[in-house]
Order: C-alpha cells, then sequence, then structure tokens
C-alpha cells in the first residue's frame, strides 16, 4: 500500500482482552482496527463500513459457525472484504470448504503469532482501498484492558 492508504481492519470476537492486545498490536503496526466482541454489532459495522479485512471468531455468542457464515454471505461480506476466520475451534474439512467456497481468505488457528497476522495482513491482495481522508479520526473500541503485556 502507499503512504497515503490504510488498512481497514474489524475483529470480531468475544475476549475482549485478545480483542485488546490484537487490536494494539495492529495500531502499532499502523492498522486502523475497529473492535467487537458480540457479532450482532460486528455484523452491523460490517453493513455500514468497509474494511479491507475482518477477523472473525466462531462460535460467538449464540452464533454457531454455521449461522455465522450464512449471516455473512447474506450480507455479501466475502464480496467486499477479505475474511479471516480466527479461531480456536478445530473445523472440519467439510466447514472449512463451506467457507472457503464463498471465499474465505485465510483460516488462522488460535493461538497465533503475531508475526503470522501481519504477514498475512501485509500479503493481502485487498479488496477495498482507503485515503487516509477517508478514515474517522478515532477507531472504534468498545472494550481496552489497561493492563497490556508486550
Amino acid at each position: 500500500m502507499s503512504n497515503t492508504q490504510i488498512m481497514r481492519i474489524l475483529i470480531i470476537d468475544d475476549n475482549p482482552a485478545l480483542v485488546s492486545v490484537f487490536a494494539k498490536i495492529l495500531r502499532v503496526k499502523g492498522f486502523f482496527v475497529t473492535t467487537e466482541t458480540t457479532f450482532k454489532e460486528g455484523v452491523e459495522h460490517l453493513k455500514n463500513e468497509s474494511y479491507n479485512a475482518v477477523f472473525v471468531d466462531a462460535p460467538l455468542d449464540d452464533f454457531d459457525g454455521k449461522q455465522i457464515l450464512t449471516l455473512l454471505q447474506e450480507n455479501h461480506v466475502f464480496e467486499k472484504t477479505n475474511v479471516f476466520l480466527f479461531s480456536s475451534v478445530d473445523f472440519n474439512n467439510i466447514e472449512l470448504d463451506e467457507w472457503k467456497k464463498e471465499g474465505l481468505y485465510s483460516h488462522l488457528k488460535k493461538p497465533v503469532k503475531r508475526s503470522t497476522v501481519i504477514k498475512a495482513l501485509e500479503d493481502l491482495p485487498t479488496k477495498i482501498n482507503f485515503t487516509s481522508a477517508m478514515i474517522p479520526s478515532e477507531p472504534i473500541v468498545k472494550y481496552e484492558n489497561p493492563i497490556v503485556n508486550n
């Protein structure tokens, strides 16, 4: 990306501590990060805003992996952005194939090294480009963990 473009990332995960640390790491690397800890609120962001990548945990809230996949399909998320399934659940090949058929960019099994996440984002063929003028001055963060070990 050129110097005038900033990659926008949405993280949807029900673990506030993980979200906080993950978002902090990405912000330090220069990414614009929005976080949500519920799938419903994450989907609202996807309906109303554009992102270069979304990291979604599954299952979340009262949604299993299949329900999350269906809602992402219904909202045309795979057409608009690069989706990373970011989960500690062992999805079987049939489930992962369903996600891949829809356009899943990558499945990152937790725990994952920060260098792996950064490399995946740096190699990302982004579907959406943004200039810094298009980005709000402050990212949206619902939960912040005041104690973060680096």
